[in-house]
């Protein structure tokens, strides 16, 4: 049944019409606000996350890029930037969401930095009363990839497992969930950081329990460690070199997915499966995720807090590649 409160009919919006570096941001106050379809919500978004594949598709680069391609730029239209969002319903025509309630979404259409989005009913998790909006904003992409790519590496009992980037977006989600799975499968985890971003860990897990770290700033070649699998969150050349930790044949999971091609490749001497990971939106493990938050068996670092006019300098800070966790957009402020 439907249901509805005063919507305005515009919205201020970050929106592009050519792709291109950070001066291709614009802010825009009178961008008109979605109509709203069959079985989807609308939603005021307090908070909206920002992550890699924004930069990247605001490049041109990518799966999100090829589908402005297609849509908005195809029919002559801006496209607004934005996967991850948090806020209250304000006009519902979906069973089970109703004007009030808080909710989350990971939604591959875009359009998240914005006062306003359309989401499939599909899409979208209720917040628990113990996660803020603010968390809840930032989690969705971050969350649901770390959940869906561990279940997908389908790790066994003592397999000795390598991760990069573990104190990124992804990576410190992830890493709490390999922490588990010492204790429940026995695997052995080490991790390939920077000792800034190591010392940043020691506050998050318990190190004691990693099988060890490997400093990639030092120029010594990796350590050949036979693990049996790499999970690798950052692709290029970095990639290629840590491929020296894993067994031949051993396996390797890469994210963002357009690298598993150069790996493989650059793996064939050992014979290494190298598979490539995209993570798919639904609310089911939206809601675990949010869950698991709530009843803080998983923590979300949030690095900095940006307003929406100021998405240029989010985007600028998050493709210096040096944060902690996540950058957020704050669209309006709320205290819960």
């Amino acid at each position: 049944m439907s249901s509805k409160q005063n919507i305005p009919e515009t919205q201020s919006a970050i929106i592009i019409t050519e792709f291109g570096e950070l001066e291709v941001l614009h802010y825009q106050s009178d961008v008109a606000v979605p109509e709203m379809g069959d079985n989807q919500v609308l939603v005021k978004i307090a908070y909206a996350g920002i992550n890699p594949v924004d930069y990247k598709t605001r490049q041109g680069l990518g799966w999100g890029a090829e589908n402005i391609k297609k849509q908005q730029f195809a029919n002559n239209e801006s496209a607004i930037l934005g996967f991850d969002m948090a806020g209250e319903v304000v006009a519902s025509d979906a069973d089970g969401f109703k004007v009030g309630d808080r909710v989350s979404a990971l939604n591959f259409e875009g359009g998240c930095y914005a006062e306003y989005n359309v989401v499939d009913a599909s899409l979208l998790a209720k917040v628990p009363d113990a996660v803020t909006l603010k968390t809840a904003g930032a989690i969705p992409c971050v969350g649901t990839t770390a959940l869906q790519m561990i279940d997908f590496a389908d790790i066994k009992q003592g397999e000795h497992v390598v991760m990069s980037a573990p104190a990124g977006g992804v990576g410190h989600l992830a890493l709490q969930l390999l922490i588990n799975k010492i204790d429940t499968l026995g695997i052995k985890l080490t991790v390939i950081c920077s000792p800034e971003k190591y010392q940043k860990l020691e506050g998050l897990i318990d190190t004691s329990k990693l099988e060890g770290w490997i400093d990639y700033t030092k120029d010594d070649a990796f350590p050949e460690l036979n693990a049996d699998l790499l999970l690798d969150l950052v692709g290029g050349d970095a990639g290629k070199r840590a491929l020296a930790v894993v067994k031949p044949a051993g396996r390797v999971v890469v994210l963002p997915s357009i690298w598993a091609e150069a790996l493989k490749q650059a793996g064939a001497d050992k014979q290494l499966t190298v598979e490539g990971f995209i993570a798919k939106p639904n609310a089911e493990d939206l809601e675990q995720v949010l869950q698991k938050v709530g009843s803080n068996q998983l923590n979300l670092e949030i690095e900095e807090v940006y307003a929406l006019a100021e998405t240029a300098a989010a985007h600028q800070q998050l493709e210096k590649g040096d944060s902690f966790g996540k950058i957020v957009l704050e669209i309006y402020s709320s205290a819960v």
